[in-house]
């Protein structure tokens, strides 16, 4: 008896203490958990969708709301992260495959739907009568007004074989049409031109680093950079591209350099980001001189590229500073098959060179990379890119197609083809300067405070003046514009592969420039 007694005192105790720690152990963990700003942050979330649930006096789209939910905090984290539909993913997968059911052409936003930027010679949508510069308004009748770039895009795509109606503005007839193509299967082309300039240098033009991109620079350079073939050196042209895959950007890089070299690295929150990369392909090239021509627009892959190109000092620098996107951003998915794009790290170069700075939340464009020679390109004048993005110029080549193609033939277009062109453009494309801007300023305010007709008559004169100039800039750029038109009517006369190897190649001053610049390494 008395050993029971005793056995049951000390299980009484012993229970009793286990009880007061898992006690003071929940009260702990409650006050952790209270106390955790991300639990708190949940829990007003929660607290809102039940209010919701018991209050709102309609059906709540509980699925609708969620996504929406989802969107509207990527869209406050930073420009390069953001929510991921099922759809998106479905066209990520096609990319990383190297082909898509669709219509061949290069699209870029526009208020009233999509803009047809180019066409490709061997795409559908060629067959079908697409040109660049058309306005594709709706798809099987999916206005696309309202939506983004990649959601309208998505409604071209399909499955090879099937059609689509796509109603069409073109403005260089102001005409409305309604054009069926059927999509086919269309592989990826990056790579828009790979030869040789008059001086026996190799030139590839890459437009982006989606998937197979490094496969076509390192056929191009397999064909045209052997010993057998004389090269001087290769001119890698990246202005304009907006990058794509690291991976392929890594590869690509690896073409260039020899094996073991830093690439690039990456420096992120978890270490699980953080990486190490090297060249390990061997250089195509066998050490041949290399630039590489960049602008404001060579970003994030092909920052990648240069960057490792100009550290190692591989290659030079042609052009201007690269846009400055030095964020890495990796894919999350949900169990509803649609997800997250997050910005996971920021990259790096040989010597600890970054382009974004360590709060690069914050400061989502980065420093850029300084090229090692300046070049000053028309398209880095406001007023060239405004006419560019107008498509004046595609208007205007596509207006007197044959008569370009024939002066070309004879000899390339004299002066009279910018005054015409200058005729053509002066009731529909106005960017005014900054002198314009404030003489315009100048004249409000002299009739808002000023009673003297004199002195309003002057501010008038200055903004005649002003306007005047604007008017005149056209002519200071008068051998690219010539050679522009050119380059266009060959294009939608005969592909974009003859118009750089005809145009392009023998009258760009910037290649030649790049050009020049090997022979000084």
């Amino acid at each position: 008896m008395t050993q029971y007694a005793t056995f049951d005192r000390r299980s009484i105790l012993i229970s009793t203490m286990l009880l007061s720690v898992m006690i003071l152990l929940s009260g702990g963990m409650a006050l952790y958990v209270l106390s955790d700003p991300g639990l708190e942050h949940a829990f007003h979330m929660v607290t809102v969708a039940r209010l919701v649930e018991e209050h709102h006096g309609g059906e709540a789209d509980w699925g609708h709301l969620v996504i929406s939910g989802r969107r509207a905090m990527m869209d406050v984290l930073d420009r390069y992260s953001g929510y991921v539909s099922p759809a998106e993913f479905e066209e990520k997968r096609q990319q990383r495959e190297g082909h898509y059911g669709g219509i061949g052409v290069t699209i870029t936003g526009h208020p009233d739907g999509l803009r047809v930027y180019s066409v490709r010679d061997d795409g559908p949508g060629n067959a079908a009568g697409l040109l660049s510069g058309d306005i594709i308004i709706a798809a099987d009748s999916n206005f696309l007004a309202d939506r983004t770039p990649n959601e309208a895009t998505l409604f071209l795509r399909g499955e090879d074989g099937t059609t689509v109606i796509l109603k069409v503005y073109r403005p260089c007839d102001d005409d409305s049409l309604e054009i069926v193509v059927e999509r086919r299967e269309v592989s990826y082309r990056h790579v828009v031109y790979a030869g040789f300039t008059p001086d026996s240098v190799v030139y590839i033009k890459l437009t982006d680093f989606a998937p197979g991109a490094a496969d076509e620079v390192a056929s191009a350079l397999d064909s045209l950079a052997g010993p057998e073939n004389s090269a001087r050196g290769v001119i890698l042209d990246l202005r304009g591209n907006p990058g794509g895959l690291f991976v392929e950007a890594h590869a690509t890089a690896s073409l260039f350099l020899e094996d073991g070299l830093f690439v690039v690295g990456t420096d992120g929150r978890s270490r699980w980001n953080n990486e190490s990369f090297v060249a390990d392909d061997g250089d195509r090239t066998h050490g041949l001189p290399m630039a590489v021509l960049v602008d404001r627009n060579s970003a994030s892959a092909s920052e990648i590229v240069a960057g490792a190109l100009k550290y190692n000092n591989r290659a030079v620098l042609v052009g201007d500073t690269t846009f400055g996107k030095g964020l890495v951003q990796g894919y999350l998915r949900f169990f509803e098959d649609d997800g997250l794009r997050l910005t996971i790290s920021r990259y790096y170069f040989e010597g600890g060179i970054y382009l974004n700075d360590f709060d690069s939340m914050l400061h989502e464009i980065g420093h850029g990379l300084p090229p090692d020679y300046y070049y000053v390109s028309p398209t880095s004048d406001v007023y060239i890119r405004a006419l560019e993005n107008s498509f004046l110029l595609h208007r205007f080549a596509h207006n007197n197609q044959a008569e370009i193609i024939a002066h070309a033939d004879r000899g390339g277009l004299d002066d009279i083809w910018i005054e015409q062109l200058a005729h053509f453009i002066k009731d529909e494309f106005e960017y005014p300067s900054e002198l314009t801007r404030r003489a315009d300023s100048l004249l409000v305010l002299a009739e808002l405070e000023s009673g003297s007709e004199q002195v309003q008559a002057m501010a008038s004169g200055l903004v005649e003046l002003a306007r005047a100039h604007d008017r005149r800039r056209l002519f200071e750029y008068k051998p690219y514009l010539k050679m522009r038109l050119v380059q266009l009517a060959f294009e939608r006369a005969y592909s974009t592969y003859r118009a750089y190897d005809e145009v392009v190649m023998k009258g760009s001053d910037q290649i030649a420039f790049a050009a020049k610049r090997i022979e000084l390494r």
